[in-house]
This record gives structure tokens, sequence and C-alpha cells, in this order.
């Protein structure tokens, strides 16, 4: 008997834990989405547990997978954080969940990926690739039943649609998150320039094809990060998490001591 107890003590243990804590097992099934959720679940954490309110906003949406599934992170983290039962609900703080309302912004040209010039630029991107219907999008993102009420789709290339007309339509006042999926350089610098007056010091920024065009600091999406910068000397990046081959995460910084650390080498 004694034997079969300390056979079962662990299992017990580790059920239990599961009950209470069934994310626990996100990072196993999660292996068989994409990795770049490990980046979504990572930026849901560190927003809901450092209270950094705002919008999302996401740049290059394709089918709508990440957006939705960024949607789905931040509200489920933030209702496991703001639930009666957490840590923070037995200490008697204002549970008052800071994020149910959160609005999500889409941008994407459904027209696929711009032409460009730029010979580093791996084969598959090419003039139209990445092109899907915003009719597609907007379906997906309802079968996924996300709240519609708090989406706003713009439609357009960037270098038409980016700009204060559109920021005053979607009533833009901060920016919490926004993941830049752009791919090639001059999109991403156009988005980077559309958040600057409504970033601030704890916005999290997530880049996809970080090192893409063979790594080259002045190209992609790590040129327009870095001539962004250079045109915002407030403004810095502090690396937070790096995940597969090509996403990495940064906080805003804006008017803070500098961090020695170049964003490139990550």
């Amino acid at each position: 008997m004694q034997i079969i107890k300390k056979i079962l003590s662990p299992l017990r243990k580790i059920i239990t834990k599961l009950l209470i804590e069934p994310s626990i097992l996100d990072s196993h099934i999660n292996r068989r989405i994409w990795h770049e959720t490990n980046a979504f679940r990572w930026a849901a954490a560190y927003l809901v547990k450092n209270q950094i309110t705002g919008d999302y906003l996401e740049f290059g949406v394709w089918k709508g997978n990440s957006f939705i599934e960024s949607y789905n992170q931040i509200q489920d983290y933030s209702k496991m954080f703001y639930a009666p039962g957490s840590t923070l609900g037995k200490s008697g703080k204002d549970l008052t969940n800071k994020f149910e309302n959160m609005r999500f912004h889409a941008f994407d040209s459904f027209e696929g990926l711009s032409s460009s010039s730029n010979g580093n630029e791996p084969i598959q991107y090419f003039e139209g690739n990445y092109k899907a219907e915003e009719s597609l999008f907007r379906s997906k993102l309802e079968e996924a039943q996300l709240d519609m009420s708090r989406v706003t789709i713009t439609k357009g290339w960037f270098s038409e649609t980016l700009n204060k007309e559109t920021a005053k339509k979607i009533n833009l006042k901060e920016v919490a998150i926004s993941y830049i999926d752009c791919d090639l350089y001059e999109p991403a610098l156009s988005a980077l320039n559309f958040i600057t007056p409504y970033v601030k010091t704890g916005t999290i920024l997530i880049f996809d094809d970080w090192f893409r065009n063979k790594g080259n600091v002045n190209e992609g999406v790590q040129g327009a990060a870095l001539k962004w910068q250079q045109d915002n000397e407030n403004i810095y990046l502090q690396h937070y998490y790096s995940c597969d081959t090509r996403t990495a995460l940064f906080i805003v910084q804006v008017n803070g001591k500098k961090i020695d650390q170049n964003i490139n080498s990550v």
C-alpha cells in the first residue's frame, strides 16, 4: 500500500496542478500550431501583468490566424488574472478587467505583398504573395466568435491608409501592443511611423520576419525599426523575447534611460 501511495502521490500533485492551472499545458499543445503562438502568449502575459492598456494593432493580417490568436490570448490571460480565485482576487484588489473592452485594429491591403527590388529578400517575397480576401479574414474572425464591435478593419496600401485621418476614424488614443507582419522595409516603416504618436513606455511591439533579408540590419523589418529609432531619438526598443527563426518582441521605452543593447542583436 505504501508503495502505491508513493507512486500515486506525484500524480495527484500533477493532476491537481493541471486542474488549477491548465495553461501550463499550452507550451506542449501549441507545438502543433506554430511557434508564433508563444510570442502572443508572452505578449499577453506581459500586458496583463503590467496593466499596459490601449489598443491592439496588427499590420499585415493575411487570413487572420495571428489576429485571432492575439485576441484569444489577451482575453484568456486577463480573465485568469482578474478571476476572483486568483492571487489578485484573494488580495482584495480591484478586479475590474482592464482588457475586456480592448479594441483590435486590422490593417492590410488584402492584395498580397507589394513589389520590391531588394536582392536580399527571400524568394517567397514576390508581388501578390500572401493575398487573401477581406471577406475571408472577416469570416474567420466571426467563426472564431470575436466581438466584432471591438474590431476595425482598414483596407488599403499602407502608404495610402496610415495617416492622421485613419487614426481619427478608428479613434486611436494609445497603442498597447502592435504586431508588425509587413515583411518588407517600406510598409514596416509606414506602420511604425503611424503608431509613433500613440506608443508609450511599456507598449510592446512584435516583429515578424526579423531575421529575413539574410539578417541584414539595414534591410527589411530590422532596417525599418532601426530607421524609426534614428528618426525618433526619444524612443528605443528594449528586447523582451524571441522565438523561432523570425519573431522578436520589444518593449518601447520613451524618454527613459537608454539600455546599452543593440536591438539587432537578439
